[in-house]
C-alpha cells in the first residue's frame, strides 16, 4: 500500500512506501484469517518527500524514482544471499512497493522511468 499526502503550495508532497499487504498478510503469524488490512496496519513503512517541480523535470523524476525504490528496499525484509526464497519474497515486495507508489503519484514521466526499469531489470 502507498499513501500520499498532498500539500497545497510550495510545500513538498510525500509518499509513504509500505511493504505490500498481501505478501506482510503472511507475516502475520502465518494466520489465514489474516486480513489485508490487518497486515497494511503493522507493515512498516518509508516517507519519501517530493515536490511538484521535481516532477517537471527528468532529473527530478530520476532522482524521486531513486527515492522512493530506497524506501522500498528500506521497508521491505532483508534476506540471506543463501536461502532463495527469502530473496523473492524480498523482491517482490520491493517491487509491489515502488509500483504500488509510482501508481498513487500518478505521474506519467515517473510511470515511464518504471516501466523502462522493469523492460531492463524484470
Amino acid at each position: 500500500m502507498t499513501r500520499i499526502t498532498q500539500h497545497l503550495g510550495h510545500r513538498p508532497r510525500a509518499v509513504t512506501a509500505l511493504a505490500m499487504a498481501a505478501v506482510a498478510a503472511t507475516l502475520v503469524l502465518g494466520s489465514p484469517l489474516a486480513t489485508a488490512s490487518e497486515a497494511a496496519v503493522v507493515a512498516p513503512q518509508a516517507t519519501v518527500h517530493y515536490s511538484v517541480y521535481e516532477l517537471a523535470t527528468d532529473q527530478g523524476i530520476r532522482a524521486l524514482y531513486r527515492r522512493i525504490v530506497s524506501a522500498a528496499r528500506s521497508v521491505c525484509p532483508g534476506y540471506d544471499s543463501q536461502d532463495l526464497d527469502a530473496f523473492v519474497y524480498s523482491r517482490q515486495c520491493q517491487q509491489q512497493a515502488v509500483a504500488h507508489a509510482v501508481r498513487e503519484i500518478g505521474n506519467a514521466r515517473l510511470a515511464a522511468v518504471h516501466a523502462r526499469t522493469l523492460r531492463r531489470h524484470g
